[in-house]
């Protein structure tokens, strides 16, 4: 994948989380969870309005982060590497947004439905950096 369509793809996401915001408004409350401690349960809530765009705006901008970080503050040396990047961390966000309008929805599921996943991702995505590029420094 080029690093254009890797930008498309984690953007695209990153909007699609906002926008199943905006689809699912009246069914979400109006001061919603976002931030869920060990055991799953929520122990952060903001308004609706900044919950639907905030983590998609975060997102955005750390895909942009990712991308175009100054080289000193990157130990990125693989254009391959930073295009996976920008789809692993604009996937993680959209994923985990989805994770917190389902619990505002009234699901709950487990934490490790989020985590496990995400997790795994993380430490198949390190892996692969680390065949891909051998060891940083």
């Amino acid at each position: 994948m080029d690093a254009r369509s890797a930008d498309l793809v984690a953007h695209t996401l990153l909007v699609g989380a906002a926008l199943a915001g905006v689809l699912l408004w009246p069914a979400l409350p109006d001061s919603m969870a976002i931030h869920f401690g060990a055991g799953g349960e929520p122990d952060s809530f903001i308004a609706k309005p900044i919950a639907v765009i905030l983590t998609p705006a975060i997102g955005v901008a750390s895909v942009l982060l990712v991308r175009y970080a100054p080289e000193w503050a990157s130990r990125i040396r693989s254009p391959h590497v930073e295009t996976l990047s920008v789809v692993f961390v604009g996937s993680v966000i959209a994923y985990v947004q989805g994770f917190v309008y389902a619990w505002n929805l009234g699901y709950r599921p487990s934490i490790w439905v989020v985590l496990g996943p995400v997790l795994l991702a993380a430490a198949a995505f390190v892996a692969y950096t680390y065949t891909r590029e051998g060891t940083p420094g």
